[in-house]
């Protein structure tokens, strides 16, 4: 289990994080929510080893992390299957059906939807065989089809694998459907970590850290989060 252990991190003479101690777990999916500027990509950075804390300690970081950014760059003409095989010369059956890219695999990514770009990043990702896979706000510039299906996506292939995944998402009540915990970083740097059924009843906490005034809505199937 990753082991964030008293991490503080400065900027530019701004203190980001102090004394910030949190678990990560194995073997499920954690989301982390957050008003924006808070420092959600910074602790991303932080857990990868791209930064360095000004003090505490990550322990525990897994050897084989995968990180799938926001913004995802090629600097020369590839196919899917081109992308694909520089994670992993052989591709694995099962994320290539999943993520429905057996069709894909002798097209140009530049012809691609952004959604199926998308899918074919995450493929890239998981055929690295990661023991942690990150996701930076990986749905931002997708529609509401593609977000659905990438998160759904990914929420099966990492209960199959058991992959452990820290995904960094904007939309509440995806994160709260796709994840078993959450980990709320507020404007404080305080970082607030509990499973996503109690973390889902904290409306009064969220709002205060979303600066808006929320309501959770009940129905016979589902349980959601919306502004009042």
């Amino acid at each position: 289990m990753l082991d964030i252990n008293h991490l503080s991190f400065n900027r530019d003479n701004h203190q980001l994080f102090h004394d910030l101690s949190v678990q990560l777990p194995d073997h499920q999916i954690t989301a982390l929510i957050g008003p924006n500027g808070v420092g959600k990509s910074t602790l991303i950075q932080l857990l990868t080893g791209e930064l360095l804390p000004t003090s505490g300690t990550i322990k525990n970081r897994p050897k084989r992390i995968a990180l799938l950014s926001q913004h995802n760059q090629l600097f020369e003409p590839l196919t899917v299957r081109e992308l694909l095989a520089l994670a992993n010369d052989t591709l694995d059956p099962a994320v290539m059906q999943t993520l429905q890219l057996d069709a894909l695999l002798d097209k140009e990514m530049t012809t691609l939807s952004g959604g199926q770009q998308q899918l074919a990043w995450l493929g890239f990702v998981l055929q690295q065989q990661p023991d942690l896979l990150i996701l930076d706000e990986p749905t931002t510039f997708l529609d509401l089809h593609f977000q659905e299906l990438f998160l759904k996506t990914l929420q099966q292939l990492q209960q199959e694998r058991q992959t452990t995944v820290l995904m960094v998402l904007h939309d509440l009540n995806q994160a709260f459907r796709y994840s078993q915990n959450i980990w709320l970083l507020q404007q404080t740097g305080n970082l607030i970590s509990a499973p996503a059924t109690q973390m889902h009843h904290q409306v009064d906490l969220l709002s205060d850290a979303f600066k808006t005034p929320l309501q959770l809505i009940k129905s016979a199937d589902q349980v959601i989060l919306q502004p009042k």
